[in-house]
């Protein structure tokens, strides 16, 4: 099964968790930039957070991909006031006709979080890609 993880590199705090979540399924994270796909992905994770408002990489990453390319589509977002961003981005999604998985993992940062992220995070992260590699394994 191939896992690929990548992260917007404008996000400040989601590197370290994608990192953490490549670790576990035995591959790397990569930055939007580095990513290239030479074949099909089984489950791409996308991560970033709502450090920017519009994060044009991002949108220009989502317009690129096409369900040839990928066969499930993840998705990890950090927070601070709300989530509109996440909102944005299934949008973007969907009218891509994506195949968006129908959890996404999102949590919310705290003033004491920034300059380090709670273990707990990093284990329910762990935990998400574990369960979405589960179910594409066992479901599909």
């Amino acid at each position: 099964m191939k896992v690929d993880i990548v992260y917007s590199p404008k996000s400040k705090y989601i590197k370290n968790v994608a990192y953490e979540m490549a670790k576990w399924a035995k591959t790397s994270a990569r930055s939007l930039r580095g990513y290239k796909n030479e074949k099909p992905s089984d489950l791409l994770v996308i991560c970033f957070d709502n450090t920017l408002l519009a994060d044009k990489e991002l949108i220009d990453f989502i317009d690129s991909l096409s369900r040839t390319q990928v066969k499930n589509l993840a998705i990890v977002n950090c927070f601070y006031v709300n989530n509109k961003k996440l909102l944005k981005i299934i949008k973007l999604c969907q009218d891509h006709h994506l195949p968006l998985m129908r959890e996404q993992y999102t949590f919310k940062m705290t003033f004491d979080q920034r300059k380090e992220i709670h273990p707990t995070v990093i284990d329910n992260a762990r935990l998400y890609i574990e369960d979405m590699i589960n179910i594409i394994r066992d479901y599909y």
